[in-house]
């Protein structure tokens, strides 16, 4: 149990820090739903000029629903410690944790989650007032299960951007200035997680491509599985394959990682 102190300390101060800066995460909501706004509007006027009630596989309603979640689900699951990591690279800053019986990953893991509990707090309470919302707009019914399976991929969904953000900033061992790449790569990871658009609207065979990426599984599918867009047994089998990818993205960023600290030579920290 000592040896998890450390952890459930790091775990708590970066809760603690989330507290403190809870409004900076309600700002960066309030900023994004101009966005969301704008792709509500667009959608309301793609369906009104639509013969069809059913577009891409989406009513209006759940279109909508997508919107909004979407937007709110990709500022919950955004990484951005990429930076910190690089910067430990580059200054030797990462040397403490060698020198120290602390692992960097799980350092990082549970610093990542304990601000993540207070946004999930926060979302939590958003989503309660959107269901709410949606229920008396359009008679919607988000059953128990239902919620709890989205919950559960959000968890999932966290996991996996925590990993992928995780394995890519190994890159800072061998590239000097990585801002470049980590840009490029968070805006790869909006557009194909499906925070702009539901991915279906690329056609069938993009989607099947989409499907052997994990990127989906980090908006796309929590928020299908709340808007009712997907059957009982699609929700089960995602819900796995997030788990799939969960532990394969563990196995490639120990591998990046572990070719990165071969090459690691502290210059300072």
């Amino acid at each position: 149990m000592k040896a998890w102190h450390k952890y459930r300390r790091t775990y708590m101060l970066a809760f603690q820090n989330a507290m403190e800066y809870r409004a900076d995460f309600l700002l960066s909501i309030i900023s994004g739903s101009f966005i969301v706004i704008v792709q509500c509007f667009l959608w309301t006027a793609v369906f009104s000029s639509s013969p069809n009630d059913v577009i891409n596989g989406y009513t209006y309603s759940q279109m909508i629903i997508y919107s909004v979640l979407s937007g709110v689900v990709s500022k919950l699951v955004s990484a951005g410690f990429e930076g910190e990591i690089a910067n430990d690279i580059k200054t030797g800053g990462l040397s403490k944790f060698i020198a120290q019986p602390i692992n960097y990953f799980w350092y990082r893991i549970c610093s990542f989650f304990g601000g993540k509990t207070v946004q999930m707090g926060i979302v939590l309470l958003m989503l309660v007032v959107m269901m709410i919302i949606f229920a008396q707009m359009w008679e919607i019914q988000f059953g128990v299960m239902r919620t709890v399976f989205f919950l559960a991929s959000i968890v999932f969904g966290l996991l996996i951007n925590f990993l992928l953000f995780y394995s890519i900033s190994a890159l800072a061992f061998v590239v000097t200035e990585v801002w470049g790449v980590f840009i490029a790569f968070s805006q790869g990871v909006y557009m194909l997680s499906g925070a702009v658009f539901p991915l279906n609207i690329f056609g069938d065979a993009a989607t099947g491509v989409f499907s052997l990426l994990p990127f989906q599984y980090i908006v796309f599918f929590p928020v299908n599985i709340i808007n009712g867009n997907l059957a009982s047994d699609a929700i089960v089998s995602g819900l796995m394959i997030q788990a799939g990818w969960v532990i394969a993205l563990i196995f490639i960023a120990k591998l990046c990682w572990a070719s990165g600290m071969r090459k690691y030579v502290a210059v300072g920290g």
